[in-house]
Parts: structure tokens; sequence; C-alpha cells
């Protein structure tokens, strides 16, 4: 289990990235939003068993709790384990007011004494994952039309979240808002 600085998108949001997702779950091999997982762009991860009511009581003195998201495209990430693993999902644009987020919640697990599980600061790359999939490239796969629908949609902007997740990313409970 890890626990999770995130934005989270509103409930309508929320609904179009999930069902997006199912669009791959003939394929899934893992990780796929759903009722129990939930769409989420981490600003930063880090081991259970951290004094999270301290880490959100200071996230409630931070000026800002909520951003923009700005989707720039599909996102077709390769894993390691098992071979034919990739991750789908939406790359977001790092711009300065997510960065702002990104390093605000880096410098906070800091000054607790915490090393980010995620990749960090200039290695920082905002996405959010809709799914994991078992896939060759050498084997066609057909989109869903609805993926552009989504990418083409205005979004509310995203609120910060504190959550458990599971120790392939996945967000499964919000522990505050």
């Amino acid at each position: 289990m890890r626990t999770l600085l995130a934005l989270l998108p509103d409930e309508r949001d929320q609904q179009a990235f999930v069902e997006v997702a199912q669009a791959f779950t003939p394929i899934c091999d893992g990780y796929l939003l759903s009722a129990s997982s939930h769409p989420h762009v981490t600003l930063t991860s880090f081991p259970s068993g951290y004094d999270v009511e301290a880490i959100w009581a200071a996230v409630q003195n931070w000026t800002v709790k909520s951003c923009q998201i700005r989707m720039l495209g599909l996102l077709l990430k390769k894993g390691q384990i098992p071979p034919q693993h990739y991750s789908v999902g939406i790359t977001i644009a790092r711009d300065t007011p997510l960065l702002a987020l990104h390093h605000q919640a880096v410098a906070l697990l800091a000054e607790h004494g915490i090393a980010p599980l995620n990749p960090h600061r200039e290695l920082y790359l905002p996405h959010l994952t809709l799914a994991g999939i078992c896939w060759q490239p050498s084997l066609p796969i057909t989109l869903s039309p609805i993926i552009d629908t989504l990418l083409s949609r205005p979004l509310a902007p995203f609120r910060v979240a504190l959550g458990h997740g599971d120790d392939i990313g996945q967000y499964l409970t919000t522990l505050s808002l």
C-alpha cells in the first residue's frame, strides 16, 4: 500500500475517464479505472505508515488546492513485467500551476522526512492512467471514439486529495478532501 497526494476530477469528469478506461477491459491485465479505482493525477506518493493527519493538516494551509488540467493526448507507456505490459493513459501538460502543486507536495514530504515513491521534480511526468493492458505491438488494436470525445471536452478544475493506493498506483480510497 501507498499514500497519494493527488488531483481528483469532479464526479462528472470522473465518470468520463472511467467510461474511456472500460473500453480496454478485454485486454486489461490489472489496472483499470472503475468504481473502486479512481481517476487521478498523482502529485506525489509515499509509503503508508506515516502521519497522514499531519500531512493533510499542512495541505489545508496551501493557498491553492485545485488546478486546471490540460490534456495533451493518449499515452502508451511500456512496462517491464510482464513483457507485453503497457500502461494506457492521458498525458497531462506540465503547466506552471500543476508543477507548483507538485513541487509543494514534494517539499511537504521532505519536511516530514519522507522520500517520494514516484519520479519527481524534473522527472515528473503528469498523467492520468486509464488501464494496464497486455498487448503485443504486432497485434492490431481498435481505439474507442469516446477517447476523442474525452480529450476534446473541457474539464472542471481538479482538487487536491489524500488517499490510499495500491502498489501499482491505483487510487483506491480518499482519506481527506
